[in-house]
């Protein structure tokens, strides 16, 4: 596996990985996480279901959301970027994105 970690003074990391003889056991993360498929196509295990992210496709797991992960297919591989963003700085992005919107709404209702 190849792959490429990048964390920033927000304390975000950034995974970018590419595959073929490989996966991941069951394991979770403390952080929310957040990942797109650039190749190929990543089967996982979430909660009992069986799901897959093909190309461009969007994964998005919960903190301490126990979840596994391989190639679906080892001759072709699979390419993907993941985003690990703390709980609090995630409910802060979010809570600023909703506020943004409200806003919004409203100054586009008064006009």
């Amino acid at each position: 596996m190849d792959k490429f970690i990048y964390k920033n003074k927000l304390d975000i990391t950034v995974l970018s990985a590419k595959m073929s003889k490989f996966s991941y056991k069951k394991h979770s993360h403390e952080e929310y996480t957040l990942g797109v498929t650039l190749k190929g196509i990543q089967q996982y295990n979430l909660e009992g279901t069986s799901l897959a992210s093909h190309k461009n496709g969007v994964m998005l797991f919960n903190p301490e959301q126990v979840h596994d992960g391989n190639a679906a297919n080892y001759k072709d591989g699979l390419d993907y970027v993941m985003l690990y963003i703390k709980p609090q700085l995630f409910l802060e992005a979010l809570e600023k994105k909703i506020l943004l919107l409200l806003i919004n709404q409203l100054f586009m209702k008064r006009n």
